[in-house]
């Protein structure tokens, strides 16, 4: 039985399986079944999973407790067809159908509404975000184009992070995390619940070596070959600050305020020690420097409850940006044959963001209720490059800015039947308008099986970096500071067209949610033979997702994610025509999407709650093999196996206290596979972390 034919059988025994216990122990007769969590991201509306117009995972707090992870990229391997990798320790990609490239550009993602992704890149920069996973209650993931609702950026999905509440915590408490690779945490909280007043605030700090100074052998190669890949600088020390209050007085009226600073040293570039491998011209990304990252926001916003639970809102956000560096610049090849000294460059960016949003919803009549609103946004990049030996000095600045309207209509037509209908009409910064709707049809069954069918149109436009950018492979970590002069002049925003066909079933002890789906991608950027981004790549993303949650009893339970997804794209016609050229990227397969798109992916996570107030989880992850995105062959990924433990003691009265001692080991078999570049090995690794509630 071949490979493929064996990952098919697998996948068929698998939802069957699925199947058969989720019926096997549901009685027809039971008044009594699972509850559905309550989400707010996919519609802008509170509505139960059920009735969302677009499938949905739910990552909530037992599960980011019992998953044993420290950093949060980490979290959405619990999401079936979602990757999760790195391409230095402290520069991770997160990204919906496989990758897109080292930037992941068309996943929005927010923290409690507030869009963190960075506008030069279109990118998220999960390194410096001012939380840490201890401070989030839940993560939102819209499994599919939402730009109905959130415009620009969410051509493949939306992460929504949403904090604890203000008043989550009344006391404090105290983390401590020790490990290997450098793993040193330690994060306090603080909180206190008023009676017109809530706040919580975190003050942390984190750190570790990265990959561990660990030479690594290709994958494609033999391992007694001597072309090892040194991956030498990839560390990371961040502090922070957050901080979440709510001001609730009597009345119909909730002021919340938050704010949050974060300072990040970290490790980037490379030490390639053989010298086959490395380049005679040795570029910003080669060698090894620290990049300092500096970053703040505040977010404002203001409530007013309104009759027959409608509501009103208003926030208004700022965040601000800025990272330096200093490295050096090797001149040599053809202009220099001989090498010369290292040449000192000084590289600085900032990035400021204003954003502003009103939003209403309102119920028109007992089955129909509508949300609406504007919002608007400008935005301020500008980048400094000196090389002090040759009294050269570059520098750039931008100004844009966004104004977007929307709104979702939820009408329920009859007690079985609902619709979901909305648009979002945007003016983007390229002075694009685009328009982008989406409906959805729910339909119940029964109380316990709900079908949805759904389609919809979104828009990605171009990055400052794609259309400024005087180099725009320059790697993640490595400031590039933008010419005033247009090299990719001309691009037009990509367009996504997805449909699917949903189906939810809940019975006594847990949930079954599957989803088909089609995405056709037109208008795709690719970097073409003449070092210039164009459009004219189009492709197809097909497959089917499960998600399966099963409570045993009250001490245990089971979450099983898989997803087999195909791609296809017209990479190989850009080849042959000659708008593409096939590099060693791409050495046996010119269809960038179909290699870059691993065809399965599964998590299960185990939780059990045993005697003694001891708890036992066990997570297993799978992903098939990939060539990634934008990476030579060196950086192929077989297929990778993981399973990681964690066992933790609550204890309280040992002297006096209460609080929790945790033991997770990562990778225990030490299946060691490559991340996004093959530099990147994860091995075994293990920490504890000691909390106490003061």
């Amino acid at each position: 039985m071949s490979i493929l034919h064996r990952q098919q059988y697998l996948l068929t025994f698998t939802l069957s399986l699925t199947l058969h216990l989720a019926y096997a122990q549901t009685s027809d007769d039971s008044n009594f079944f699972e509850e559905l969590p309550i989400v707010l991201s996919a519609s802008r509306l509170s509505q139960p999973l059920s009735e969302a117009p677009n499938a949905m995972t739910v990552i909530d707090r037992n599960m980011i407790v019992a998953s044993g992870f420290r950093n949060i990229p980490d979290l959405f391997k619990l999401v079936p067809g979602m990757y999760a990798s790195y391409y230095q320790s402290s520069q991770a990609i997160v990204a919906y159908h496989g990758t897109t490239d080292e930037y992941a550009r068309r996943m929005q993602v927010m923290i409690d509404g507030r869009s963190i992704y960075l506008s030069p890149a279109n990118t998220v920069d999960w390194a410096n975000l001012p939380i840490t996973i201890g401070d989030i209650e839940r993560i939102e993931v819209v499994r599919g184009p939402d730009a109905a609702s959130y415009g620009a950026n969410s051509i493949q999905g939306v992460i929504n992070i949403i904090t604890r509440d203000a008043g989550s915590l009344d006391g404090k408490s105290l983390s401590v995390t020790r490990g290997d690779k450098g793993i040193n945490d330690i994060a306090t909280h603080f909180g206190k619940r008023g009676e017109d007043y809530d706040y919580r605030m975190t003050v942390a700090y984190t750190a570790d070596n990265g990959y561990d100074n660990l030479s690594t052998v290709p994958n494609n190669l033999p391992q007694n070959s001597s072309q090892l890949l040194n991956n030498s600088n990839d560390s990371n020390q961040a502090r922070l600050l957050n901080y979440k209050g709510s001001y609730h007085p009597e009345g119909a009226d909730r002021y919340d305020i938050g704010f949050g600073f974060n300072h990040d040293i970290l490790g980037v570039g490379f030490n390639d020690k053989n010298p086959s491998l490395a380049s005679p011209f040795k570029t910003n990304g080669d060698t090894m420097h620290d990049l300092i990252s500096n970053g703040s926001f505040i977010a404002l916003g203001w409530v007013r409850a309104l009759d027959n639970a409608d509501e009103l809102s208003l926030r208004y956000s700022h965040t601000r940006l800025d990272q330096s560096e200093t490295l050096s610049v090797y001149l040599g090849g053809v202009l220099f044959p001989n090498p010369r000294a290292p040449l000192p460059v000084v590289q600085s960016t900032q990035t400021n963001r204003d954003d502003i949003e009103l939003q209403h919803t309102v119920h028109t009549s007992p089955t129909n209720r509508i949300v609406y609103g504007a919002g608007y946004r400008v935005e301020q990049d500008s980048g400094q490059s000196t090389l002090p030996p040759l009294h050269l000095n570059f520098s750039s600045s931008f100004t844009t800015n966004e104004f977007r309207i929307f709104a979702h209509d939820e009408w329920r037509f009859s007690p079985d039947w609902l619709l979901n209908g909305g648009a979002m009409s945007e003016r983007s910064r390229t002075g694009a308008q685009n328009v982008s709707p989406r409906v959805a049809l729910n339909y119940h069954l029964t109380p316990r099986d709900t079908f949805r069918i759904g389609s919809s149109v979104a828009y990605r436009d171009p990055a400052l970096q794609e259309t400024n950018a005087s180099n725009p492979k320059t790697q993640p970590g490595v400031l590039m500071v933008m010419s005033q002069t247009v090299t990719s002049p001309g691009l037009m925003p990509e367009r996504m067209l997805s449909r699917e066909i949903g189906y939810i079933r809940q019975f006594e002890t847990g949930t079954l949610d599957l989803r088909v789906f089609s995405d056709q991608l037109t208008n795709g950027i690719f970097l073409s033979n003449t070092s210039q981004l164009l459009n004219g790549l189009n492709g197809n993303y097909r497959g089917i997702e499960a998600t399966f949650k099963h409570r045993f009893d009250d001490k245990n339970d089971v979450t099983f994610n898989i997803a087999h997804e195909l791609a296809c794209s017209n990479g190989a016609a850009l080849v042959a025509s000659g708008q593409k050229v096939l590099t060693s990227s791409y050495p046996l397969n010119s269809d960038i999407l179909s290699a870059s798109t691993p065809n399965y992916t599964a998590s299960l996570l185990y939780t059990r709650q045993m005697e003694h107030d001891i708890s036992l989880n066990t997570s297993y992850y799978y992903q098939g093999s990939m060539q990634p995105f934008d990476r030579g062959v060196l950086d192929y990924q077989p297929v990778e196996h993981r399973i990681d433990v964690r066992i933790a003691k609550a204890f309280q009265g040992v002297y006096g206290l209460k609080g929790s001692l945790a033991l997770v080991v990562q990778n225990v078999l030490n299946q060691a596979y490559t991340e996004y570049i093959a530099t990147s090995l994860f091995n075994r690794r293990s920490m504890v972390t000691l909390t106490l509630d003061l």
